[in-house]
């Protein structure tokens, strides 16, 4: 009976089955041509050798290309639907494509096997460095050197993009001429890349917002801003300055940017939060993919060797990741490969600070620079590490020698920090940053010989050393003096780190690249198009000082002199209401219009301590002037100066004016200083509205102007 009963249980689930697929349709031809396949599934290829994948399929809407093994084969995305496949060495590795077609994903493969080559073929050869002559050589700069009629790799030794172009004529008539500083403004941390002709920067920007500034030139030494990495990094209480909380002396830490096979990567670490990657392959215009790993890599080096990316931190800890896109095309994670690795240890006998690490391979070397100060007293320092093996050496394959340890010739603070880069003529130089009190972190680019040999005869032979020459071509290391002509062509631009603005916008245009927010930006209470040619901010929601104020734009100042110029339109203020300009340093000096309990408007000029942890602390109010009426436009205006040399003593001085041409000083100087604990920048020009007594107020600002 039992087994009768099992018998008539299958023949019922079978004939069930059988209805099921019975009434299951056929797949349409539409379908069918909809589905994605690749090109090929099964691919063979010799080392150097490249092919093309291709997806086809109707209704693609994108494609995500990864290998299992990029040492082996590596793969980068060649169009909407297509990559190509580079051979690296003999082995299998097998290339997925992620694709997403209707509301469908799909993962295809192509298994690829790369073959060795012939014994009597050729590789391409390593890149070596291109010693620096230190005679004959007039005007101040490096003789020319031999180089190949091309350059096809950085520095780091990623090819520059597209097919190999002629090196433009070297105009001696028309080179660059570097001063120092040669940026006289706050731009710290910096780092940079050369692919063909073109040379990319990044640096640290802190809390401000759009960050990890994207800068470009092509001589060196005049640099614009055309790009930013992210716009907000995150969406919290701290980041917003909601609830007493702030992001000040965190966000974006030592960025680094490299080049690699078609793609740019800029990381950095993100104080209290983790490490990111982004990767772009428009770095002046495109989109970034963002990768990130709650993890702390401090002061990140970025490196690519034999198909794998390493991240070097904290000086000497080298640690292999890899990138690994999202499901559903947000933030990626970065992965650790495998354990991390102290390459080698500092000195603690020698060295105080050790930190800000540049990677790179030159020639036979991997080379590590790296900020530090001697233990016996404080002075930035410029050291380099080099050794003929990276992920498998052991510390004592590296070797350890100072590269520069000296100032500019009008400052006394060391200059450090900061990395090396070639020409497309042979040449190569450092760009490093200094300490410059109130003005923050300037960077002043050098020389570097490869060759040098000091006065007792030492030879310092693939070594990068840095300095300058002097009017007779003899180099002088571990000094900066001025002007230096850099073997580059003037590029005829000026520097675009700071800019006026009419504030005339259409919708949805983006503002100038000059301008950064303080925090992320509140977007329901801010507009250029609210009243068109005017930034308008209207409180959101009630803060007691600068520090709390949501939506204040904020630029850079530069020395030695610098005026920063704005008028707003105050009629839209309501009680405890404050508004105007703001000079920000360690501590910070207002000038602008206050509304009182009883709705009246005043010119007025303050200033508050570094509070900003102190939510509860309003500003102190210096001095008071004209009552303003009605739709009466109010100009306003800070004066800095940032003085070198001995007295070293920043100041800036507030002024107002009823017409924009009459101004009158009101209130106290303020004494600017750099510190660390307030916002570990250099000194910036703040639009800034916020109200402590009530919301829906606002203002006008009908320009920014600097000169």
């Amino acid at each position: 009976m039992k087994k009768m009963a099992f018998f008539k249980k299958m023949i019922a689930v079978t004939s069930v089955v059988a209805l099921g697929l019975s009434i299951v349709p056929a797949m349409s031809n539409a379908d069918a041509a909809a589905k994605p396949k690749l090109s090929r599934t099964k691919l063979s290829i010799k080392v150097g050798g490249k092919a093309t994948l291709k997806v086809k399929g109707s209704k693609i809407k994108s494609v995500k290309w990864k290998s299992s093994k990029s040492k082996v084969a590596a793969v980068k995305k060649s169009g909407s639907k297509a990559a190509k496949v580079t051979a690296k060495k003999s082995g299998k590795a097998v290339i997925k494509a992620t694709v997403k077609y209707g509301s469908k994903k799909k993962t295809l493969k192509c298994n690829v096997t790369v073959k060795p080559v012939k014994p009597d073929v050729t590789t391409t050869p390593v890149i070596t460095p291109t010693p620096a002559i230190t005679a004959n050589v007039n005007n101040q700069t490096p003789a020319p050197q031999p180089t190949q009629p091309t350059v096809t790799a950085a520095p780091t030794g990623e090819p520059a993009p597209g097919e190999p172009t002629p090196i433009p004529e070297l105009d001696m008539n028309n080179l660059a001429v570097a001063n120092y500083p040669t940026i006289f403004s706050d731009v710290p941390d910096c780092d940079f890349i050369r692919v063909g002709g073109t040379y990319y920067m990044v640096s640290t920007t802190m809390n401000l917002c759009p960050g990890a500034p994207i800068m470009k030139s092509t001589d060196l030494v005049h640099w614009e801003i055309v790009n930013y990495v992210y716009d907000t990094l995150f969406d919290d209480d701290a980041n917003n300055l909601e609830n007493n909380k702030n992001v000040y002396t965190n966000g974006s830490w030592a960025a680094a940017i490299r080049y690699y096979e078609g793609k740019y990567y800029v990381i950095f670490n993100s104080n209290g939060y983790g490490f990111f990657v982004f990767t772009t392959d428009d770095v002046e215009n495109g989109s970034w993919d963002s990768y990130f790993i709650k993890a702390s890599f401090h002061d990140p080096a970025l490196i690519f060797d034999e198909g794998s990316m390493y991240v070097i931190y904290g000086g000497s800890t080298l640690q292999e990741i890899e990138l690994v896109d999202s499901e559903d095309g947000s933030t990626g994670e970065v992965r650790r490969v495998g354990n991390s690795k102290e390459l080698f240890k500092k000195s603690a006998d020698k060295w105080g600070l050790w930190e800000g690490v540049h990677a790179y391979k030159v020639g036979e070397y991997y080379y590590l620079l790296i900020i530090a100060s001697p233990s016996s007293g404080w002075f930035r320092t410029e050291v380099c590490y080099r050794s003929k093996k990276l992920a498998d050496s052991t510390p004592e394959d590296w070797e350890e020698q100072v590269v520069y340890s000296g100032s500019t010739y009008e400052y006394g603070t060391g200059l450090a920090q900061g990395g090396i880069v070639d020409t497309v003529y042979g040449d190569w130089y450092g760009i490093l940053f200094q300490d410059h009190d109130a003005i923050g972190r300037i960077p002043s680019i050098v020389a570097v010989n490869w060759d040098y040999t000091d006065d007792a005869g030492n030879n310092y032979k693939d070594w990068p050393i840095m300095g300058t020459y002097d009017d007779n071509g003899n180099f002088h290391a571990s000094k900066a003096d001025a002007p230096m002509k850099i073997r580059l062509n003037d590029s005829g631009k000026s520097n675009y780190i700071v800019g006026d603005d009419d504030f005339t916008y259409s919708a949805g245009e983006k503002l100038k690249l000059v301008w950064q927010w303080n925090h992320n930006p509140d977007n329901d209470n801010w507009s250029v198009t609210e009243n068109p040619g005017y930034y308008r901010i209207r409180n959101g929601r009630t803060c007691n000082n600068i520090w709390y104020a949501r939506n204040s734009l904020t630029q850079r100042t530069v020395g030695p002199e610098f005026t920063s110029e704005t008028a707003i339109i105050t009629s839209g203020m309501k009680p405890g209401d404050y508004a105007g300009l703001v000079a920000v340093g360690s501590d910070y000096g207002m000038v602008g219009v206050k509304c009182d309990d009883s709705g009246k408007r005043y010119i007025f000029q303050g200033s508050g301590a570094c509070e900003k942890k102190t939510p509860e602390n309003t500003i102190n109010e210096n001095a008071t002037a004209e009552e303003i009426t009605g739709d009466t436009p109010v100009y306003l205006k800070v004066e800095y100066k940032f003085n070198t040399g001995k007295t070293r003593a920043d100041k800036a001085n507030f002024f107002y004016s009823l017409d924009g041409e009459s101004w009158t000083k009101i209130g106290k100087e303020l004494s600017m200083r750099f510190d660390t604990g307030t916002t570990f920048m250099g000194a910036r020009t703040w639009l800034t509205n916020y109200a402590t007594k009530e919301a829906g107020g606002y203002v006008d600002f009908d320009y920014y102007k600097q000169h």
